[in-house]
């Protein structure tokens, strides 16, 4: 799990390491004070380094989370938990088409040369084929 710099605590940390059984990466709020008087054994952690690959990850996800509000809107109109996690997985399948029919739009209207040859109608089912696997994939994990 990634955070920003506003939710740097030790608590944080154990919650997602401990309680959730995975990595934290939050780096530290204070960057100016030694590691030496940093409170925490994984806050000192954080302080020493962390990956910085994964890190920037984080806004990637707030992108694709930003756009999808933008989309369908802030709130949702289920009221059970159950019912706004069904919610919510629909509107992520419903980008995800979304981005996949626009791919195939700009694909055949393209006038551009793939490679050596023009796109045709094959490439553009192997295209689509490929990209659904790697969505049904992602929204099975």
């Amino acid at each position: 799990m990634t955070a920003d710099k506003g939710y740097d605590s030790e608590d944080h940390h154990l919650l997602v390491r401990e309680d959730l059984h995975a990595l934290s990466i939050i780096p530290a709020r204070y960057e100016h004070v030694p590691i030496w008087r940093t409170h925490g054994r994984h806050r000192k952690q954080m302080k020493r380094g962390y990956s910085k690959v994964l890190y920037n990850q984080r806004n990637k996800d707030e992108t694709i989370v930003s756009v999808i509000k933008r989309l369908f809107g802030e709130h949702l109109m289920s009221r059970s938990i159950r019912t706004q996690n069904r919610e919510l997985s629909f509107r992520c399948i419903t980008y995800n088409m979304h981005r996949l029919t626009d791919l195939i739009i700009l694909m055949m209207f393209s006038t551009k040369p793939s490679g050596s040859r023009f796109l045709n109608s094959i490439d553009i089912d192997e295209t689509f084929r490929y990209i659904f696997r790697n969505i049904t994939k992602k929204s099975e994990v």
